[in-house]
């Protein structure tokens, strides 16, 4: 026989054999082989997600001389009643030297707070040292996040520090000579510049703000009880007046009122626990919040919902209408493939007074588990499920379970497969 025909032959012929091989060996672990997940610990964040809108009471305050105006209080600062919140000057001039001269007061007493700390020498370095780490990078954190007003104080916080850890390291033995420039500096601004001509005051105790967006008057704050879908959808926003100072913010109770679907609303008002909401602009953390009011439409379409709030910050001040996200509450637990459910059955063996074994058997909701070539069958506890997958509980209150057993981390739960049961050998 010619040699490159046996070749031929001898090639063609081990060629089949290996693709007899491979397709035994496919065929094998199809029969014999399930797809499985492992159990992984998981958290999720029961939430809605929707469009909310701020009522707060407020009070509009107006600059009658309609002058320029110089703030003697930070946004977001607590005043009472009939307190000065800004100076009126003649021009912008004046209102910046009495401003710049506040301002350098304010450094002045400062540098004499940091002056009497050292003196009693109850602060250490170290303490001053980790001081002011924590404050340049909550400094940082705040320039991150646009926090102007916290931003300053991070810095006039972060300086104190800084100027108390000179005195207690000797680098300096006090401000003396600062102090005196300082008072030189305020002494020719004053002098250099008008007096104010009046001053705006506040009606009421409250919240102050500069901000005014236009939605101040958009809906009664006494009337929420009585709010309606159609009055969230008829918010309109008017001018803000040219002399308008700022405004209070008089109660501390706000409210946020957004639309939902019928079935968002049912898992509202079954939801026992605590309520939080973020805004997706004017906070990076979400802040306790209560169900209000539901007010459900009859022919079953989107219903309105009141979230009430008594957190308040310089942002949150400044928020009106943004997206918000209201959470229902967390869930810990293993993650589980609602395909792998099943319904079998599991047996717990009791024991009576003689020790004589009672078996007891009872169809539970559960999952088949890998455990090397053996498949077991194990109850599931659910704490919050999807369309696509569950949360389970990896470790049940007593009494949750039939037989006190459930699946743990890492178990290979088997997501597809026919004539599945407990026992079951793989070969």
């Amino acid at each position: 026989m010619d040699k490159l025909l046996f070749k031929r032959i001898l090639v063609a012929a081990l060629t089949i054999l290996a693709l007899v091989y491979v397709t035994y060996l496919l065929m094998s672990a199809n029969f014999n082989m399930y797809p499985t997940e492992n159990a992984v610990l998981t958290t999720i964040t029961n939430s809605i997600n929707t469009d909310g809108f701020i009522i707060r009471d407020e009070t509009v305050l107006i600059n009658k001389a309609n002058s320029i105006l110089s703030y003697s209080v930070a946004n977001g600062e607590a005043v009472e009643a009939n307190r000065e919140i800004a100076k009126v000057f003649r021009n912008r001039e004046d209102a910046a030297a009495y401003s710049k001269a506040d301002a350098l007061e304010k450094r002045i007493a400062a540098l004499d707070d940091s002056q009497k700390s050292s003196m009693t020498g109850a602060v250490s370095v170290d303490v001053l040292n980790n001081s002011i780490s924590g404050s340049f990078i909550s400094f940082l954190d705040d320039i991150n996040h646009y926090d102007v007003d916290a931003v300053e104080e991070d810095a006039d916080r972060l300086l104190a520090t800084i100027n108390q850890r000179q005195l207690l390291t000797g680098k300096i033995s006090n401000f003396d000579s600062q102090i005196a420039s300082l008072n030189a500096q305020i002494e020719e601004l004053r002098s250099s510049s008008g007096d104010s001509i009046g001053s705006v005051q506040t009606p009421k105790a409250g919240c102050f703000t500069e901000y005014c967006d236009g939605y101040e008057n958009a809906f009664d704050y006494s009337k929420v009880d009585e709010m309606t879908l159609a009055d969230l959808h008829s918010m309109k926003k008017t001018e803000v007046p040219q002399n308008a100072a700022g405004k209070i913010i008089s109660n501390v109770k706000w409210y946020v009122a957004c639309e939902i679907t019928g079935d968002q609303a049912n898992s509202l008002n079954t939801y026992d626990g605590a309520l939080t909401v973020l805004f997706s602009d004017a906070s990076s953390e979400p802040i306790p919040a209560e169900l209000y009011r539901v007010q459900k439409d009859e022919n079953g379409g989107n219903a309105l919902v009141v979230l009430a709030c008594d957190y308040m910050d310089s942002a949150l001040l400044e928020g009106r209408q943004e997206p918000i996200e209201i959470g229902m509450g967390s869930y810990t637990g293993l993650r589980v493939s609602k395909r792998a459910i099943h319904d079998d059955y599991v047996t717990k063996t009791t024991y009576d007074d003689n020790d004589k074994p009672h078996r007891e058997q009872k169809k539970v909701q559960g999952v088949y588990v890998l455990y090397g070539s053996e498949v077991q069958f194990k109850q599931i506890a659910i704490t919050y499920a999807t369309k696509d997958y569950v949360i389970c509980d990896p470790s049940p209150a007593e009494g949750v379970l039939f037989n006190g057993q459930t699946i743990a981390l890492y178990d290979k739960v088997i997501v597809k497969g026919d004539d599945l049961y407990d026992g079951k050998v793989i070969s």
